[in-house]
């Protein structure tokens, strides 16, 4: 990635001091709640890049773009979320201001849109990443809508309706919600597109349980896998062949077999209160630990688990990049 050179304004204002962009490796985005921060750590050595990045208040969740040059990040107190150029690792412009008390954010495969869902206001919002600003109109998404998850073709959204224990539907293409309410457990807080599309699977955080949801039929499939308690992270592998999914409660990861849909293994320990999950494309899954201020990582071959140490102030949104 390029970094490209800031000029002094005519007004006088002295231009940022430069910096040097990331080398070729694989970074970890941390968004901290406690320190109001985003930073990019070298996956490896767990070394800071630079200072942190200082976004909206309490951070709580952190998605890159496609192409890897932009990192989003959500701030629910203030409805916000800050643009990060990852490799100068500073804001870009104004934060975008978006619905009541975001809480779930996606961007599509292009690059060219981000959607984000308004806890408050009951609605998920299309955004232009050029110019920033809304397309269409808000999509209403039943009571306290969460959990974003979209198809590797970007045409279709799944979003979690916590309050009212369904999963909604969204056309991109019309930028509309179609169908009908899936019923699933409890409180549903997460939501992952196996990489074919055909399904899509619910974390449900009150009832303590997976849900899957076929995306052909939008029918639930079989019985709710039970995992462990308050379910909060759920990610595919690239493969399809299992879902992993972080209990804050339990400190664990437990791995789904989606051919079986049963649990394999014993739980995975992770630190304290895993929240949220990202997947590297070699194979490794990152966990942040809310309470222990530090990240898991879980190689998704062998199923071990390795611990980065403390790096981060309350961590909750988290992301890989690869520069």
């Amino acid at each position: 990635m390029s970094v490209v050179a800031v000029t002094v304004a005519a007004c006088g204002t002295s231009a940022p001091d430069p910096v040097d962009p990331l080398p070729r490796g694989r970074y970890v985005l941390l968004a901290n709640a406690q320190t109001s921060d985003v930073r990019v750590l070298d996956a490896s050595t767990w070394a800071g890049q630079g200072e942190p990045i200082e976004v909206g208040p309490i951070p709580s969740d952190v998605v890159v773009s496609p192409t890897g040059d932009r990192a989003y990040v959500v701030s629910p107190t203030a409805s916000v979320v800050t643009v990060v150029d990852i490799a100068t690792r500073r804001t870009v412009g104004d934060p975008i201001r978006v619905g009541t008390y975001p809480t779930g954010v996606v961007v599509s495969p292009d690059g060219g849109r981000l959607y984000v869902a308004g806890g408050e206001t009951d609605d998920v919002r299309a955004y232009d990443t050029t110019t920033r600003r809304m397309v269409g109109k808000p999509m209403k998404i039943g009571d306290a809508p969460g959990g974003l998850a979209i198809s590797a073709d970007g045409r279709w959204i799944f979003a979690t309706s916590q309050y009212q224990n369904d999963v909604r539907v969204i056309d991109t293409e019309v930028l509309a919600v179609v169908g009908n309410p899936i019923v699933v457990g409890k409180a549903p807080a997460r939501a992952a597109v196996s990489p074919d599309g055909r399904r899509v699977y619910i974390a449900n955080a009150n009832s303590d349980d997976v849900s899957v949801v076929d995306t052909e039929t939008r029918r639930v499939v079989g019985e709710p896998i039970p995992v462990g308690s308050y379910p909060t992270g759920i990610v595919s592998s690239a493969d399809g062949r299992r879902v992993f999914v972080a209990s804050q409660n339990s400190n664990d990861v437990r791995v789904i077999d989606t051919t079986t849909l049963r649990v394999i293994g014993t739980p995975i320990a992770t630190g304290a209160a895993p929240a949220q999950m990202t997947a590297s494309p070699d194979g490794l899954l990152y966990v942040a630990n809310v309470y222990s201020d530090d990240v898991t990582v879980i190689d998704t071959r062998t199923l071990r688990a390795t611990g980065s140490g403390a790096v981060g102030r309350t961590p909750r949104g988290i992301a890989v990049v690869a520069t």
